[in-house]
């Protein structure tokens, strides 16, 4: 379904200075040919399932897997997001802007995370504070990555939808 707009209602709309959209076919290509996912379970069980790991190890394990969600995110900021001029769906264009945006919340989440983890370490940090925060936080971290995820899957399937049509 294509919304049309009068051009008073896409001025007072945002979509103009919004103008994001997505590449539906590189933005799923992504999500699933990117490794990142994989990588994401490995650390995920690692942590959560080696209790007596070191937090240097620990440390490391999350430093790699911000390396590999640096580059998942600017695979999909520069192939899966791309700006347009003209915006036929405001809502998808607001949605994809926010899904943007959430990309460095995420990232700067997770290099809070990996920071009170080497203050572990390097016992910079009050005793009170242990892996076990660490490992928390990390819990937290991945239920806020998985909804961004879902999000971005729903506006790939919204998308998918618009293009082809649903068939009756």
């Amino acid at each position: 379904m294509t919304t049309w707009l009068s051009e008073k209602e896409y001025r007072q709309s945002g979509a103009l200075s919004v103008g994001m959209t997505i590449n539906v076919a590189f933005l799923e290509e992504i999500k699933t040919d990117f490794d990142f996912r994989s990588t994401l379970n490995q650390v995920y069980k690692k942590v959560n399932q080696r209790p007596d790991e070191p937090p240097q190890r620990i440390a490391g394990w999350l430093c790699d897997l911000r390396d590999q969600l640096e580059t998942y995110f600017a695979l999909e900021e520069f192939f899966g997001y791309f700006q347009q001029d003209e915006v036929s769906n405001i809502g998808v264009s607001r949605k994809a802007a926010k899904k943007t945006a959430e990309h460095e919340t995420l990232f700067l989440q997770l290099s809070a995370l990996i920071d009170l983890t080497e203050q572990i370490v390097y016992h910079e940090c009050s005793s009170a504070i242990t892996i076990e925060n660490v490992r928390r936080d990390f819990d937290r971290f991945c239920q806020s990555l998985a909804d961004h995820e879902l999000d971005e899957m729903e506006l790939i399937m919204q998308m998918f939808n618009e293009d082809i049509g649903v068939g009756d």
